[in-house]
């Protein structure tokens, strides 16, 4: 499964181009000969449909000549937003149900990897809070990192995470990152949110 995924995500190519862009919204997208950057923020959203009834392949337009392959996919969700309140993407779960949405981004070796996400009225209680899985995965289909935990939820069931990975001496090169996002015995008003995404890589 992951040697399909990956294939499928491989992206086109890299541009030689040296350029620095400012795309809508005040995002940046820098390039030259080796590294890149690109922030899925909210101005990314438009580049994707608020259906949760469809999977989506989005070939990202980053402002160079490739573009960053994107899957998304999304079971048991009632409202899907990307690109609004300052969100990337923002999603409410059919309650009673197993919901969640997923991510899975190509890329060429990621040398640089940021998110900051969170969850508003998590409706679960104690032991059941939502949960997040994330793992970065090399051209070798190996996991040069992973995380997966519940939020952390203060009284009104709202928390934030920020995760930052940097390659530093990982030998690898990573190819691909996966975010899946999982509501846990939560009511429609609960809802699990990327405020944004920030990749870096070589090539």
């Amino acid at each position: 499964m992951k040697k399909k995924l990956i294939a499928l995500l491989t992206i086109i190519g890299c541009a030689a181009a040296v350029t620095t862009l400012t795309l809508g919204g005040g995002q940046n997208f820098e390039a030259n000969a080796t590294g890149k950057s690109f922030v899925f923020a909210d101005t990314t959203g438009s580049q994707f449909k608020n259906d949760p009834s469809v999977d989506q392949i989005v070939d990202v337009t980053t402002g160079s000549t490739s573009p960053i392959r994107t899957i998304f996919m999304a079971r048991e969700i009632s409202s899907l937003t990307f690109g609004e309140g300052g969100k990337f993407v923002e999603a409410h779960p059919i309650a009673e149900k197993l919901p969640y949405y997923s991510l899975d981004i190509g890329i060429n070796n990621l040398t640089n990897f940021e998110i900051d996400m969170g969850v508003t009225h998590d409706g679960g209680g104690l032991s059941y809070e939502d949960t997040y899985y994330i793992e970065l995965v090399d051209k070798d289909y190996n996991i040069a990192k992973d995380w997966y935990s519940q939020f952390e939820v203060d009284g009104d069931g709202n928390g934030t995470v920020h995760i930052e990975w940097n390659k530093d001496d990982y030998e690898g090169t990573v190819v691909q990152i996966s975010i899946k996002l999982e509501f846990e015995k939560d009511s429609e008003s609960t809802s699990l949110y990327i405020e944004s995404m920030t990749l870096s890589w070589n090539c």
